[in-house]
This record gives C-alpha cells, sequence and structure tokens, in this order.
C-alpha cells in the first residue's frame, strides 16, 4: 500500500478496529454468531466455518447477509501450484502484524487523497491468468484490476490482519480475494466507529456499481444522471443505490439511522457473521459487507500456511466520465501490462 492506508495490507484504513491484535478474545462468544453458507447465500448458528459443509441440512435459523460472493474451486490444484511458484519466485517485504507482502499499485496517500502511478508497472507476468479468468464471473463484469496485493499469513509468525474496512475514497465497490494453500475464515463485525474513517463519506458521491443482488448496475456517466438512475429503480434498489452514508454527514448521530435493513434491531447489532474462504476459492465483498461491516483474520484462523491475492478496482469518479477520470486514466494504462522478472535465488 502506501503511506498508506485503506489498501489491502495497511493500517491506516483501519483506526478504530474494535479487535485488536488478531485475536478472537475482543469477539465475545455471547454475541450470535452465524456461518455464511456459499451454498445457499445464508448465514446459519455456528462458529466452525465448516458448519456450511451440512449444506442443505443445517441446523437452527439463517439470517441474511447481503453483499457477499464465493465461488468455491476458482482455482484448480495446478493452477494454485502455478501460482505459488510465481509468487515465492518474487522476494517478500515485511508487513504489520506478521505478514508479509507483495504489492503491485499505483502510489495513495488515504488521508490527504493524493493519487500517483509511482513505479506502478503493472502485473507480473505469471498472475495474469488469474485476471484473465475474473472475466467468466458475472459479478466481475467490467472490473479493472488497478491494485493487486499477494498477503502471506503464516502461524509461526502470528499473522492476523486487524478489523477494517478499506478505504473508500480510491478503491471500489467490488473486494476481491483469492485464497490459496490453506482454508480460513474472514470474521465480519458490525462498524460502529466514526463515519469519518475509511473515507466512508465519499461513498455518497459515487453510484453503486452492484444492486443489492449482486447484478451489475449500468454505470452513469455524471451524478446528476446517477440520480435519474436511482429514481426510475424500485424502492429496494433505490435505497442500495443511495449507498449506506448517503445522507450522513460527520456531525448526525450514528444511531438514529438504520444502515443495515437485517440487521438494524438491537437484538442483531452485535452479530458476528464468519465467511469460509476455503484454499483456491474466489470471495467477493460489495454493498452492505463492503461498507457496513468490518474484515479481519484472527491468528487462530491460520492454521497453516495461506497466501492470498488481494484485488482492488477504481470509484466510479477515477473512471471514464468521472470528475477525477485524469488522474485515473494512466493509472489504467499501466494496469494493462504485464512483465517477466528473474526469479530470486535462494542461497541458504
Amino acid at each position: 500500500m502506501t503511506s498508506s492506508g485503506g489498501r489491502a495490507d495497511s493500517h491506516s484504513g483501519m483506526i478504530g478496529a474494535s479487535v485488536g491484535c488478531g485475536s478472537m478474545s475482543g469477539t465475545s462468544h455471547n454475541n450470535p454468531t452465524y456461518v455464511y453458507c456459499p451454498l445457499c447465500n445464508k448465514a446459519w448458528p455456528g462458529w466452525d466455518m465448516n458448519v456450511y459443509k451440512a449444506h442443505p441440512d443445517h441446523v437452527g435459523s439463517s439470517i441474511d447477509f447481503q453483499g457477499v460472493f464465493i465461488q468455491l474451486e476458482f482455482l484448480t490444484p495446478l493452477e494454485e501450484e502455478i501460482l505459488m511458484k510465481g509468487i515465492d519466485s518474487i522476494s517478500w517485504d515485511q508487513s504489520q502484524s506478521g505478514r508479509r507482502k507483495q504489492n503491485y499499485g499505483p502510489k495513495c496517500n488515504f488521508k490527504k487523497k493524493r493519487l500517483a502511478p509511482g513505479d506502478f508497472k503493472g502485473f507480473p507476468e505469471f498472475s495474469k491468468f488469474v485476471q484473465d479468468k475474473f472475466k467468466n464471473v458475472d459479478i466481475l463484469e467490467n472490473y479493472e484490476t488497478i491494485e493487486q496485493c499477494s498477503l502471506e499469513y503464516d502461524p509461526s509468525r502470528g499473522a492476523s490482519i486487524d478489523p477494517h474496512i478499506d478505504d473508500c475514497w480510491v478503491w471500489g465497490e467490488r473486494i476481491v480475494t483469492v485464497n490459496l494453500l490453506e482454508d480460513s475464515v474472514l470474521t465480519m463485525t458490525r462498524f460502529s466507529g466514526e463515519l469519518t474513517r475509511y473515507n466512508l463519506l465519499d461513498v455518497s458521491t459515487y453510484s453503486p456499481v452492484l444492486d443489492e443482488k449482486g447484478h451489475l448496475i449500468e454505470r452513469p456517466l455524471s451524478l446528476d444522471a446517477y440520480e435519474i438512475t436511482c429514481s426510475k429503480t424500485t424502492a429496494a434498489t433505490h435505497q442500495h443505490c443511495l449507498a449506506p452514508y448517503s445522507n450522513f454527514s460527520p456531525n448526525i448521530n450514528r444511531d438514529s439511522v438504520d444502515i443495515f435493513d437485517d440487521c438494524s434491531d438491537s437484538d442483531k447489532a452485535d452479530i458476528v457473521v464468519r465467511i469460509p474462504m476455503p484454499k483456491r476459492s474466489l470471495l467477493v465483498l460489495y454493498g452492505q459487507a463492503r461498507y457496513s461491516w468490518e474484515h479481519s483474520v484472527f491468528r487462530e484462523d491460520i492454521p497453516s500456511r495461506r497466501v492470498c491475492l488481494a484485488y482492488r478496482e477504481f470509484t466510479p469518479p477515477f473512471l471514464k466520465g468521472g470528475r477525477c477520470a485524469d488522474k485515473g486514466l494512466e493509472i489504467l494504462k499501466r494496469s494493462k501490462e504485464f512483465w517477466g522478472h528473474e526469479p530470486i535465488i535462494n542461497t541458504q
């Protein structure tokens, strides 16, 4: 990331995390906990990620949890092996909370809202086939990757990532993760911090990419056109178009506004939802799961080495027709490049 917050491996976009140090100790088991099932797209009572494997014979009452897409076995075992060989042929950089990283993307300052191409030259050639496979996933229609980050979680270093929401000024609605080597879990907790964090207030300044069902919304070329588009949609979609924070200002009392309809009751406000991340799977967060919930990875959920590829797209203002399109143009151009490299030589 950069100076950096808001990227897949930075903490400046993670201020106000409610569970520190990567431990599940900050999440009370007295709170209702649910496990998301990618086979029926419902969340069922439980904690262990393998609860979903009981499908269709789930136990208990389910809840709706919008904004999650999981494709199991997105990669084949051979593709995973090829990808890991390429990843491990490039040197790693030390990161936070025991992680290591390999970042490919523009230089961003999320607090000052500054964006520059920096030394971004595209992505390693060996990973191109992953982005090519995105074209066969309906929910990723028109997805243009402008950042790719390899993240390594190793239990020997106590690797984890604290609860956070990815920056909303420059990183777009669809947060994409490809999981490698080991099963893990993404733990979702309701965000209850100041709305000035993570640049969440920016969400109201651009149109959504997907509707509540994960279908692509044709992107208008102006805010006026966006408002007209929203006025012609159904009531449910209209609410989604306005985005979770569309009528908020930093001075509005958050408690007076229901952000997430299905979990706005007081008895549901503190629920925890666990999203399975099986190895070789594809995960996409969007909509309410993207903007109203913090996500984290506990160190207890890293039984052995896990690597993931995190992908980011631009928010609409940085795309063609957007008010910041001139700033995004060069980065989008560079994002179409893929380069070869000389593998590192291990002399130990």
